[in-house]
């Protein structure tokens, strides 16, 4: 009997992908505390000028950190290459700018169950789309990693309502989800993973561009801004961690897996947002000087996370499909006398 084995790429890719997962686990606790900085240090600023600010240093210090890693190879950047990278900096930069205005308008607790409607509407996309069906297995995951989003998020169903913020989260994830589909498009799989990142880096930090300028009242606020010394430690974390390793391993590992696989993978990112959570926050405030509370270890984080863990093991596991344009096809289930197997 022959025995079906996984290739090496896609354990790999999976590894990967999983890192990301845990490293962008470090964005939302960096990211609240770089924001409170901003609001405490500049008087009369919006949060929306904040956001925009923290994302424009992020992702644009990534893009140019990009550029320079890039830069023998510049001049070869090609027209998929640079519609890829275009294109995930326009679905990521979007989709981050409604998930954030949504978070004024709806609890964080209905935003994080809400963001992962993505991996819900990929399998669906490719069902009408494609017509290609969920398998049970999938179907499985998907119950398994819904479950343990709705354990994780707390989420407070007698006062969900459909108003803005649920709205504009639910578009987020329209966005978020075009940025996977874009990842797995065949066309795009031999790319450089360094010229797609660099333009995706300059591309989002350019979309957060537009809302910091939008949002601010006075150039005096950037001048204050420029001066806050503590903000650095910040952004070296969200820089480093969450930018240029989280999203450069999404680039270079998710065209291995298919598109659905990799939806139910990411979810793994609340699941390490909320480890972070409980010991993170803390660490910041002394750092950078303001008050953000760690969140506690509960037995929802617990079993919410397990549920989230033991579903992606499922697919794993019994789930996987071959990625034709990886160079995979299916083993043969049965061995013929003389097929020269071994």
């Amino acid at each position: 009997m022959h025995q079906k084995l996984r290739p090496t790429h896609h354990v790999k890719a999976t590894i990967g992908l999983a890192l990301a997962c845990l490293f962008w686990g470090f964005s939302f606790p960096a990211s609240k505390a770089l924001t409170l900085l901003y609001l405490k240090e500049i008087p009369d600023v919006s949060s929306w000028f904040a956001v925009g600010l923290q994302g424009t240093l992020r992702f644009g210090i990534a893009g140019i950190v990009m550029v320079i890693l890039s830069w023998r190879t510049l001049p070869s950047l090609t027209m998929r290459e640079t519609t890829q990278g275009l294109l995930l900096g326009l679905f990521g930069g979007v989709g981050m700018v409604f998930q954030v205005d949504g978070l004024a308008y709806t609890p964080a607790s209905t935003s994080s169950f809400l963001t992962q409607t993505y991996c819900i509407l990929v399998p669906l996309y490719h069902a009408v789309v494609a017509r290609r069906f969920p398998r049970p297995v999938q179907l499985i995951a998907t119950v398994g990693v819904i479950a343990g989003i709705v354990i994780l998020s707390k989420i407070d169903w007698t006062q969900f309502r459909m108003g803005r913020g649920e709205s504009e989260t639910l578009l987020s994830t329209v966005f978020f989800t075009g940025q996977i589909l874009v990842l797995d498009a065949p066309q795009f799989f031999k790319n450089r993973t360094k010229m797609v990142s660099s333009v995706m880096f300059l591309s989002t930090a350019l979309a957060f561009a537009i809302v910091s300028i939008l949002s601010n009242r006075s150039f005096e606020s950037y001048k204050i801004a420029a001066g806050i010394g503590q903000q650095f430690y910040l952004i070296a974390i969200l820089v480093i961690f969450c930018t240029l390793l989280a999203f450069n391993l999404m680039n270079r590992c998710q065209k291995y897996i298919p598109a659905s696989e990799a939806a139910l993978i990411y979810t793994l990112e609340p699941v390490s947002t909320s480890l972070f959570a409980t010991f993170l926050p803390i660490c910041l405030s002394a750092l950078v000087g303001i008050q953000y509370d760690n969140e506690q270890l509960s037995v929802g984080l617990l079993i919410g996370g397990g549920l989230i863990l033991s579903a992606n093991l499922v697919m794993q596991i019994w789930g996987h499909l071959p990625v034709p344009h990886a160079g995979e096809t299916p083993a043969p289930t049965t061995l013929h006398p003389g097929d020269g197997s071994r």
